[in-house]
């Protein structure tokens, strides 16, 4: 489970509870049930909750934002006992103003967002919500053990397990204390995940790469820095220190995204069984660096002509190992258009920055692109058909490096652990693929088959039932003619006496004894 306060002014706090389409939440619900004294619309509810926090002096936050992330779905009863246990550690007076958001996400389970007024209704004071991060894994831990969902991994075993202690939960303290315990830096922060989603970066790549790079440098640190330049990183100063040295920065050249040296190293565990890696070590061992906003914003300058670099090694590379496999037509179609996006490139010239920045981002993907023909023609070229995860495998020994032929890729797959042997050739996928396909024409001919004895025995069912209609309503017009037929002699006076003829007008039209012409 997963839960956090957030004491935060309004901002864009309404749009965020409120988001619901495509990338977002699939269903938004406002939980009135479970809100307390404030209106309906989320809107007037946060301007409500935030209001008591405009007549305190000084008071920098107007609301707590609380997320409550849960393993599965809740009851009414379980939210509202732990909304009672929340309001309860954090000093939340009873029957205080609130609003709760229900927002639903796929198939994971449903997540929560309440909102309390930073104001306490009691006291007219601001909450207190001094070392809530020890606090909510505290709470979360808690909930996670009364309602049987798993306990996460956490880096404050010990200290959760304290806290429990001294709300007189000894009985928890005790399961909480053997829950799993977290290395700290192994998991990608909230921060960096955001950076990735921004920028566009392929963290499985990047780490490939860094791996790629620490393999070359044969685990030595005065090597590595070479082996970084050639695998498109540069290192910089951050703005941050520790000890008086500043952080080493880790710079990827395509996106410009920026991480910690020593972090990410201890969260690809490059250490191996030794100790960890310290940033003030790696700061002495590089020495000086020029600053990371200096370095990015070299790297924004020069950004369009080095994309456009790549994407001409990328053919190049393509070209050559074309070449090696003996594919001398395909070779020369690859070096004319080649040549042609060399033209293309050298004539392209933008100056916004947002512009550029794309067209980067653009060249970096068709880069990549190349390097999946790569892969897709080393199989070809090899007789193999491999399926997606192979191929992934296979573009990520690319791009670190690997030729893609017959004589480079294949070993590079062996040593990463693929079964090269067990990937089927073209002429038994294509019997298995015709196999398939013949499966699949005979269930959609049985399944036209009962489609048509389905609608056949619709449509004669249908019509029987509208001539027997047909049939009653004929009779039942039959018999209300016969019916008023009768009441209409009923009514007529009765005729001459017999034996006394009536004078019939005759007609011109009427033949004698026949109808009218």
């Amino acid at each position: 489970m997963y839960l956090e306060s957030i004491p935060r002014r309004l901002g864009g706090l309404g749009r965020h509870l409120m988001d619901a389409g495509r990338g977002s939440n699939e269903r938004v619900i406002v939980r009135h049930d479970l809100s307390r004294d404030v209106p309906h619309d989320v809107t007037l509810a946060l301007r409500m909750l935030a209001a008591p926090a405009h007549r305190v002096t000084r008071m920098k936050r107007e609301v707590v934002h609380i997320v409550i992330s849960p393993e599965r779905m809740l009851s009414t009863d379980e939210l509202e006992t732990m909304l009672r246990t929340i309001e309860k550690e954090y000093g939340i007076p009873d029957g205080s103003a609130r609003l709760l958001v229900e927002h639903e996400k796929g198939e994971r389970a449903r997540h929560y967002h309440v909102v309390y007024s930073m104001v306490s209704e009691a006291t007219g004071r601001a909450l207190r919500f001094n070392r809530s991060g020890d606090r909510d894994e505290m709470l979360a831990r808690r909930f996670e053990i009364e309602l049987g969902e798993k306990i996460q991994p956490s880096t404050r075993v010990e200290r959760t397990a304290e806290l429990l202690r001294q709300r007189g939960l000894a009985d928890l303290a005790e399961i909480a204390a053997q829950g799993p315990v977290a290395e700290k830096g192994r998991r990608t922060s909230k921060a960096e995940t955001r950076q990735n989603d921004r920028l566009g970066v392929d963290q499985v790549l990047l780490d490939e790469r860094l791996r790629q790079a620490w393999r070359l440098s044969g685990n030595d640190m005065s090597r590595l820095r070479l082996e970084l330049d050639a695998m498109g990183f540069c290192l910089a100063a951050g703005d941050q220190r520790i000890a008086g040295v500043p952080i080493v920065m880790l710079v990827d050249v395509e996106t410009l995204k920026s991480t910690s040296l020593t972090r990410h190293l201890n969260r690809l565990a490059l250490h191996g069984n030794g100790p960890r890696f310290r940033e003030v070590a790696i700061g002495a061992n590089f020495g000086e660096l020029p600053p990371l906003a200096e370095t990015t914003a070299n790297l924004r300058k020069d950004a369009l002509p080095r994309s456009a670099d790549a994407v001409l090694f990328e053919f190049d590379r393509m070209v050559a190992e074309m070449e090696a496999d003996g594919e001398r037509e395909e070779a020369a179609k690859a070096k004319k258009g080649r040549a042609r996006l060399d033209t293309r490139l050298s004539t392209l010239e933008r100056d916004d920055l947002r512009v550029r920045q794309k067209q980067v981002r653009d060249r970096y993907r068709q880069r990549d692109r190349i390097r999946r023909a790569r892969v897709n023609r080393a199989f070809i070229a090899a007789g193999l058909f491999a399926g997606p995860e192979t191929r992934k495998a296979a573009f990520y020994l690319v791009a670190a490096g690997v030729l893609a032929t017959g004589a480079g890729l294949m070993p590079a797959l062996v040593v990463a652990g693929i079964a090269v042997a067990a990937i089927p050739t073209f002429h038994s996928a294509r019997r298995l693929r015709a196999i398939t396909d013949q499966a699949a024409m005979l269930e959609r001919v049985e399944m036209a088959r009962e489609v048509q004895d389905e609608t056949r025995s619709f449509f004669r069912e249908r019509a029987i039932r509208q001539k027997a209609m047909s049939e009653k309503a004929y009779a039942q017009h039959a018999r209300m003619r016969i019916h008023r037929n009768r009441q209409r002699n009923a009514l007529t006076p009765e005729g001459p006496p017999t034996g006394v003829r009536r004078a019939v007008q005759g007609s011109a039209n009427r033949r004698r004894g026949g109808p009218e012409r």
